[in-house]
């Protein structure tokens, strides 16, 4: 697919980080099998309930019933193993890899260094995005389908099939992230600069229509039966009184810190001070690779480098955002923490480099140096 785009060095990094997202899988897998989870469920379902079909399970909705659907051939058919699928399901985060480097090497102009090291292609090799995109499960799969979207949205109209099956997928794995990205794309088409006003009122219809026509679906997925302050308040409280401190040995309690501490939390905790084992090392590394970037982004002045950018730097910047405001308000267990941010971490890894290009691009053209 990208060949006409990528070189020999391109390829031989690509190379080197499927047998890394590999070794990632492997170990994913022996994970899960010593400490359990949602993966084994994933895929062992069938033997529970052996009399249940595939249109019964698409039949109970969204979510969970949904994984149930896409290994039912698999699992239950094809009497694949458990290694198998988690392989398959690693090849898929590993597309999205492919895809996230290919934007990220068309649109970001110049490297960054960060202690003498190249950010790019550095960053794709963080362990916490491979760990949670290397196994069974919806993480790798709304990592899939992100990655797919972003890189269709530089030009919808040539890659339609490739936004209809994303879309397709997230919205009955997890509808509410398929409404961030609708919505963050739509708003980012309406804000952009170059487009015609009569372009951005078609956009803003098709924006209300596709919001209007997910609201009902993603109330259900929620459990939220009203929308109003009293409400999500008090869902929100409920959810982090379930993985509080006091039900899950990885939880915080959050709900009396401030906006910005649970944020940060949710950004950049686990760090040293959170830190109960291996993994919680590995994981206080890149949280704090991420806070040392996330700063150098911040001093760049992001509102100002939001006006002045494309739509689709505009787009990835209000996905993010929506997603740490509602996700940093309802988690309260470090584990979940890493496993969701994932989602929105590339935008983030994206928003930084493109504005430390952007930075040096500047400075490269006021000094006259070619």
């Amino acid at each position: 697919m990208f060949r006409h785009q990528l070189d020999k060095s391109d390829s031989k990094t690509l190379n080197l980080l499927w047998a890394y997202h590999l070794v990632i899988c492997v170990a994913f897998y022996f994970y899960v099998l010593a400490n359990g989870g949602d993966a084994i469920t994933y895929w062992t379902e069938f033997e529970v309930n052996p009399n249940m079909t595939m249109a019964d399970y698409f039949s109970l909705g969204f979510g969970t019933y949904f994984m149930y659907v896409l290994n039912y051939i698999p699992s239950k058919l094809f009497e694949l193993s458990f290694l198998t699928g988690s392989v398959a399901y690693a090849l898929l985060g590993y597309i999205g890899f492919l895809f996230f480097y290919v934007i990220f090497k068309q649109r970001i102009a110049f490297n960054s260094k960060l202690f003498q090291l190249n950010l790019f292609p550095f960053i794709f090799f963080l362990p916490n995005l491979h760990f949670w995109t290397a196994g069974v499960g919806k993480d790798t799969l709304m990592f899939f389908c992100i990655a797919i979207f972003f890189y269709a949205m530089q030009q919808p109209k040539k890659h339609l099939i490739k936004i209809l099956l994303a879309m397709f997928l997230v919205y009955f794995t997890r509808p509410h992230i398929a409404a961030f990205l609708l919505l963050s794309f739509g708003i980012g088409y309406i804000l952009d600069g170059g487009l015609k006003v009569y372009v951005k009122i078609f956009f803003f219809i098709i924006l209300v229509g596709a919001f209007v026509g997910f609201f009902d679906t993603i109330m259900l997925y929620l459990r939220i039966e009203n929308f109003d302050l009293e409400t999500i308040s008090s869902y929100s409280e409920d959810k982090v009184s379930k993985l509080s401190r006091s039900h899950t040995g990885t939880g915080v309690d959050i709900s009396s810190y401030s906006f910005p501490l649970k944020v940060f939390t949710f950004l950049f905790r686990p760090l040293f001070f959170d830190v109960n084992g291996v993994l919680a090392i590995i994981a206080s590394l890149e949280n704090l690779l991420l806070l040392i970037l996330t700063a150098k982004f911040i001093w760049l002045n992001p509102i100002k480098l939001f006006f002045k950018a494309s739509y689709f730097f505009k787009s990835l910047f209000i996905f993010f955002i929506l997603g740490v405001i509602s996700f940093s308000l309802i988690l309260g267990n470090l584990g979940i923490m890493l496993r969701q941010k994932n989602m929105f971490i590339p935008a983030l890894l994206f928003l930084c480099l493109w504005a430390f290009s952007y930075s040096i691009q500047n400075r490269t053209a006021n000094s006259g140096t070619p």
